[in-house]
């Protein structure tokens, strides 16, 4: 990205405006548009989830696709994540209404199996064992 100039600004404030920044200048876009559901592709989200089921290879020639095109893997919107998140959240609920006896233990697990299996889970693989 070439850099701007902005007027008022010192070069030393800018800088220290800059290291202040995340390093990845997409998560904070990112994170915004998990609440904005108009913004979300959730058609195509469907479709990509049923695909994976059903034929990944299409799914993966598509992804190829948008590689090719707007040079990065990651989709731009978190459809994908919000709805997961949903359906585990649905089929935990599904678990523990048929498993479980108190409220405050189905919430323990529903807690539990979002936040550390899914997420942290979801984080240390994408972080460690990714090349």
């Amino acid at each position: 990205m070439l850099p701007t100039a902005s007027k008022g600004r010192s070069s030393s404030s800018s800088s220290s405006s800059s290291s202040s920044r995340p390093n990845n200048p997409m998560l904070l876009p990112y994170l915004r548009r998990i609440i904005k559901w108009q913004q979300m592709d959730i058609e195509y989200t469907f479709w990509q989830m049923l695909h994976l089921c059903t034929s990944p290879k299409v799914v993966y020639q598509h992804t190829k696709y948008h590689k090719q095109t707007k040079n990065q893997w990651a989709r731009d919107d978190p459809a994908f994540v919000v709805i997961c998140y949903l359906l585990l959240a649905v089929a935990t609920l599904a678990y523990c209404a048929a498993y479980d006896h108190s409220t405050a233990h189905t919430l323990l697990v529903i807690f539990s199996v979002l936040l550390f299996h899914f997420l942290l889970t979801g984080v240390f693989l994408a972080t460690f064992v990714g090349s």
